[in-house]
């Protein structure tokens, strides 16, 4: 008590302690350049809570439909930036990014560095964006200067790993963007959360499951995608299930070269492939050990260690080469092939190809969203009547689409295709809306008239009463049109 301990306020409160431990989500050097930050913010986002998204013109500064030119080497680490922004090559060449030039907007980048989040555009659409860290960064914790034995520490963090921190920065990002109604774009490269002793009692799997929490939570669409030489593993891959929320989100994943699965191939070979079972498998395949193993039957007892010397160095030799090609076998279970044919991918793309689709299929999800939102508003009358769910909501368009006139079931994942439909047909779509609400409406009513007993009694009040409160809220020329209707239905 009554010692000065901290020589300034930025020792507690400053950027160095506020920005690197997440508090603060950006820094600037000066006010103008803090207000042109929350600005810029803005601009990603609806006016108003379900607004429509602010939609940026890219004309002369990209073009929508173009290759991603930048393309990351196998087992060599890069910035993940580079993914989203592009870069240039040593020849100072531009490599183009997946999103519009200049539009990453980074925050939170001060704190847990193994994740990369912000916000950026696809074709002048906002979206919320998650990238891995694939190189190692580094946790710093200042000392104390309240406690004269505290020590700075650095923690070293793995790329491609959730620690405590990463991973509730993830949490906190896709809440961010939930809040913000933004459709969120992750490109997933994690082989796990980190097992260690501390990291378990920092909480990591409680971090792990707010990732979860937040993906049940999400509206808006959301896009998990495997880039090039990219994996997702163990628990990583239990978070990304595109199942957590399967009405708005999907995964896919990069042809040829991602890979996804719960063990690694080494870790599922070793488990399913163990040395008995390549022994076996040596046996049965290779002709010099099998006729080995034929002559041991007939040869005499004095030649019989000769052979089994033989039969010993033989599958000493192999026992290498077979270990690579069940570890080879077990990683074609992890490829986009096999991913999409049990149905954990919805497709494999192109690398180079990915921003095209991707601002497709966003332009195609937004208008579906907005269609099936409708359409569950329509369905919202009282208690009668239960509220269509998202999926069965788009199932009801999917069925709609598949009736029109030149559009066969199998174009439903032409997202151009669709997206020209529900233009072209927007007057009837809303008119089938308005159709769906009225009878909605009038299925209520019959409802609360035809239940019988007290329900009935309290059902025609309601009715009555509602249409009392209705009447007097009403212009003349309306009272009198209600009144018409009625005279005719009833034929008084």
């Amino acid at each position: 008590m009554g010692v000065d301990v901290y020589s300034t306020n930025d020792q507690l409160g400053g950027p160095a302690i506020m920005y690197a431990n997440g508090i603060s989500h950006m820094v600037a050097p000066d006010h103008l350049h803090a207000i042109q930050s929350a600005m810029q913010w803005l601009s990603f986002i609806p006016s108003v809570r379900g607004g429509l998204l602010p939609i940026s013109d890219v004309s002369g500064i990209d073009e929508i439909e173009r290759k991603v030119r930048f393309t990351p080497s196998q087992g060599v680490p890069y910035d993940p930036r580079f993914l989203l922004t592009g870069t240039e090559d040593d020849d100072g060449n531009w490599l183009s990014g997946f999103f519009d030039k200049d539009s990453f907007v980074e925050s939170l980048s001060g704190w847990a560095k193994t994740v990369v989040v912000g916000r950026a555009r696809l074709g002048g659409i906002p979206m919320g964006v998650i990238a891995t860290e694939n190189r190692t960064a580094e946790a710093i914790k200042p000392a104390d200067p309240a406690d004269v034995k505290a020590a700075e520490s650095v923690k070293q963090e793995a790329g491609c790993v959730w620690f405590p921190n990463s991973a509730y920065k993830t949490a906190q990002a896709i809440n961010d963007f939930r809040t913000e109604d933004l459709p969120l774009m992750i490109f997933a490269n994690w082989r796990g959360f980190s097992g260690g002793q501390r990291d378990m009692f920092d909480e990591v799997l409680k971090y792990g499951s707010l990732i979860v929490d937040s993906f049940v939570a999400y509206e808006q669409p959301i896009f998990v995608f495997i880039p090039p030489h990219a994996e997702i593993r163990g628990g990583a891959w239990v978070v990304l299930d595109a199942s957590i929320n399967s009405a708005v989100m999907e995964m896919y994943a990069t042809s040829k070269s991602a890979r996804g699965g719960v063990l690694e191939a080494n870790g599922a070979a070793a488990v399913k492939y163990r040395e008995k079972d390549l022994l076996k498998t040596m046996r049965r395949i290779d002709n010099k050990l099998r006729d080995l193993y034929d002559n041991l039957q007939v040869t005499t007892v004095a030649e019989k260690e000769h052979v089994k010397k033989l039969i010993a160095l033989r599958e000493k030799s192999l026992l290498p080469v077979y270990t690579q090609i069940s570890v080879q076998f077990c990683e074609l279970h992890d490829t986009p092939g096999r991913m999409k044919a049990v149905g954990v991918i919805s497709k494999d793309i192109e690398w180079e190809d990915s921003r095209t689709f991707f601002f497709w299929r966003l332009r195609r999800k937004l208008a579906e969203f907005d269609l099936r939102k409708k359409i569950m508003f329509a369905g919202d009358v009282g208690r009668g009547k239960s509220l269509m769910t998202p999926i069965e909501a788009s199932l009801l368009v999917k069925k709609w689409f598949i009736a029109s006139e030149g559009c066969p079931s199998h174009s439903w994942d032409d997202d151009k295709r669709v997206l020209a439909w529900m233009g072209r047909n927007n007057e009837l779509l809303e008119t089938k809306i308005s159709e769906m609400a009225k009878m909605h409406v009038a299925d209520e009513v019959y409802l609360a008239l035809t239940a019988g007993g007290s329900t009935a009694r309290i059902g025609v009040a309601g009715i009555i009463e509602g249409l009392s409160r209705a009447l007097s809220s009403m212009s003349l020329e309306q009272k009198e049109n209600i009144k018409k209707q009625i005279e005719d239905l009833l034929h008084i």
